[in-house]
């Protein structure tokens, strides 16, 4: 090998072990304050402080909330997107506002499919063809959003951001409701869905943000008086967002960076606002399968972090699309929109955030210059390999790096486990070799970019990223569990939650009816759980106060077949009694009764029930019932009936054997009524109410 070759790679060696140990020095830094700051809260503080729980957040009363989304290209994924949110959030005083383009007709139509069965979702259409930039389109929204704050008379004084592939955690308004205004702005962690061990590129973002979530954003904030937003899960308290919005000319979201939230967050620093990273985390429950050599199933107890979860991409080239606009909105157009402002720290900070496009580079030589020496000590003899390398202080440095590099991996993996398994944290070593591969190419596509569009004046534009949303049996383990409502109730131990999910693993149904039948729930405790977890309220039906003319709108085979009853009507909208309450339900309700509906839980048992009693008169007979005989012939009152009906209820007895066991009439009473309207005493088995 030429020698002139032999030195280029020896300077090069010294370039990229310098580059290693300053980038190195400067994590270690991160990680020394971050671990020392734990061990002070750990020890000082944590024991002083209640921490918040979920009835603490159930609590306070909601604030007006609007949740912002920019949808370019989005039609595979909003949809799903929004049913969930509006399905899953544990919260009522909320609005969604959709950002879409008039070119877009796809993605319109799947945000009108869901705004159709769900007021709170809004489409906004931008007047400018897509694609523009998401600021451009965010701005749009805003405006729309304090349209709506006028024709609806209200004021929305927190404002949450969300992209179209969000899976959205039940408590996450809650939360922000509970912080906000005491807050500026609050960021939620943002956890990269779990993926199987093959799809090496999407597991590169699960290791970079559970790292930086969980440990640089907090040391960030403790130095600094902002945070960065990561465009999802992020709230603002209203009233920050007037003074940003009236600082920058009422234009919200520079439309200058390809990094509009990262902008945004830097906003609140001349104004002396502050923001916070959001760690909550609630208990929660699940059946697994433990025993290497017998088998069990155990219930375990997990803590799950209150975050946005999302799938990110899982092709390489699609990796680097995203997180060069991710550099090129940071690092470059930060550097060159926001400059070097704030304190020591703050800019220490922004140095962070830009040194991406030397350190980027750094990695890729490193690997350079690592298959150099590869090759040359499997081509050189020994003693001639060992004459070729250079004795001097570099290689001390380059031991103190190898030092550095493996408190990284360490690092990485004790975040990685924070969010996710064992498995996916000892895979984040083999992957930090593809995530700095994916970094290198991306700082290479964002100069190029930049430059481009130096030249050229052109804005650069909004590149389309591919979005996948997770199937309904994923998002099914993100929403609150009815086992984790009662074991927080302590209306049942883990050994019958284990017990009971076992049973409804073998003969299926609803955990609630199996708690019940195993005699560890009772009705009433179920239905006060039941009610919270879905967050429409209890209602005890009077079947006395339902009028024939609502019934009439609802068949009694569709009343049974849905287990509904409409139950009042007030300003144009129906109020209907439910036992299992669902936006799928409430929707085709409304289309039956043609109303707005509004919906109530009930129990199954008063359902039936009360269903029967409201559908008495049969539709093609004016026949009554033997109660209503019983009354009308004066042998029984009323009240004696609702008490008789009441225990028929409970018991299951036909209501003439009911009335006879308290003593009420004979079956010789029972027998002359029916005669003397003209019906066979069989008939009482037929007319009474099971």
């Amino acid at each position: 090998m030429p020698l002139v070759v032999h030195h280029v790679f020896v300077i090069l060696n010294v370039i990229v072990a310098v580059g290693f140990l300053v980038s190195g020095l400067d994590d270690l830094f991160v990680d020394v304050y971050y671990w020392l700051r734990e061990l002070y809260r750990n020890t000082f503080v944590k024991h002083r402080i209640r921490p918040i729980t979920e009835d603490d957040l159930e609590g306070k009363p909601e604030q007006w909330t609007a949740i912002l989304i920019p949808a370019w290209l989005e039609s595979k994924v909003i949809g799903q997107m929004l049913q969930n949110a509006v399905e899953t959030l544990s919260y009522s005083n909320y609005d969604i506002f959709v950002g879409t383009y008039p070119n877009d007709e796809a993605t319109q139509l799947a945000v009108e499919a869901v705004r159709e069965r769900h007021s709170q979702v809004n489409k906004v259409v931008c007047p400018n063809p897509g694609p523009t930039t998401k600021a451009d389109c965010m701005n749009w929204v805003y405006q729309a959003m304090l349209l709506a704050e006028q024709e609806k008379g209200i004021r929305y004084e927190i404002v949450v951001l969300h992209d179209s592939e969000d899976v959205v955690h039940p408590l996450e308004l809650r939360l922000l409701n509970w912080l906000i205004p005491r807050k500026d702005m609050v960021q939620l962690p943002v956890v990269p869905l779990e993926r199987p061990a093959r799809y090496w590129t999407a597991g590169t973002y699960l290791d970079e943000f559970a790292e930086y979530h969980s440990k640089d954003i907090l040391v960030r904030e403790r130095l600094t008086s902002v945070i960065p937003s990561a465009g999802v899960g992020t709230g603002f308290s209203r009233e920050t967002l007037d003074e940003v919005a009236k600082a920058r000319g009422n234009q919200l979201f520079n439309v200058n960076t390809l990094t509009e939230d990262y902008d945004l967050g830097f906003s609140l620093l001349p104004l002396n606002r502050r923001g916070i990273m959001a760690q909550f985390s609630v208990l929660r429950s699940h059946l697994v399968t433990c025993g290497f050599w017998r088998k069990r199933q155990e219930v375990r107890q997990t803590y799950e972090l209150v975050a946005v979860r999302e799938y990110f991409p899982d092709k390489f080239r699609l990796a680097v699309r995203q997180k060069s606009r991710w550099i090129l909105g940071i690092s470059i157009q930060g550097w060159k929109n926001l400059g070097w402002q704030g304190g020591f720290w703050c800019r220490y900070m922004l140095y962070r955030d830009r040194k991406a496009l030397l350190t980027n580079d750094i990695n890729a030589l490193g690997y350079l210059v690592l298959i150099y020496w590869l090759v040359l000590l499997l081509t050189q003899p020994p003693d001639h390999f060992l004459s070729l390398v250079p004795a001097h202080w570099v290689w001390n440095v380059i031991l103190f790096d190898t030092c550095l590099m493996v408190n990284r991996l360490v690092q990485r993996m004790v975040a990685v486990r924070r969010v996710s398994s064992w498995n996916q944290a000892l895979l984040a070593v083999p992957r930090a070799v593809v995530s700095n591969v994916v970094n290198f190419c991306a700082a290479a596509v964002a100069v190029k970019r930049f430059v481009t569009a130096e030249i050229t004046g052109r804005r650069a534009a909004w590149q389309k990223t591919d979005h996948a949303f997770p199937m309904p049996e994923q998002l099914r383990k993100y929403r609150r569990r009815l086992g984790d409502l009662l074991l927080k109730d302590q209306l049942i131990n883990v050994d019958q939650l284990r017990e009971a999910l076992l049973a409804q693993k073998e003969k299926g149904g609803k955990l609630g009816e199996v708690l019940q039948r195993l005699g560890y729930l009772s009705e009433e405790d179920l239905l006060q759980v039941l009610a919270r977890q879905s967050g429409v309220p209890l209602y005890a039906i009077n079947h006395l106060m339902i009028e024939r003319s609502w019934l009439q709108k609802l068949s009694r085979q569709t009343a049974e077949d849905m287990l509904a009853l409409p139950v009042a009507f007030s300003a144009g909208a129906f109020k209907v009694a439910c036992a299992t309450p669902s936006p799928e339900l409430k929707y085709k309700l409304e289309e039956v009764l043609r109303h707005p509906v509004h919906l109530s839980l009930a129990g199954e048992t008063d359902l039936r029930f009360a269903i029967c009693r409201a559908y008495l008169f049969d539709e093609s007979s004016d026949r009554l019932y033997l109660g209503e005989l019983l009354v009308g012939a004066g042998m029984i009152n009323r009240d004696q009936l609702e008490k008789a009906l009441l225990t028929q209820k409970q018991t299951g007895q036909r209501i003439g054997e009911v009335l006879q066991d308290q003593g009420l009439v004979s079956p010789q009473v029972i027998a002359a009524a029916l005669r003397a309207h003209q019906l066979e005493p069989v008939a009482e088995a037929k007319g009474s109410i099971q």
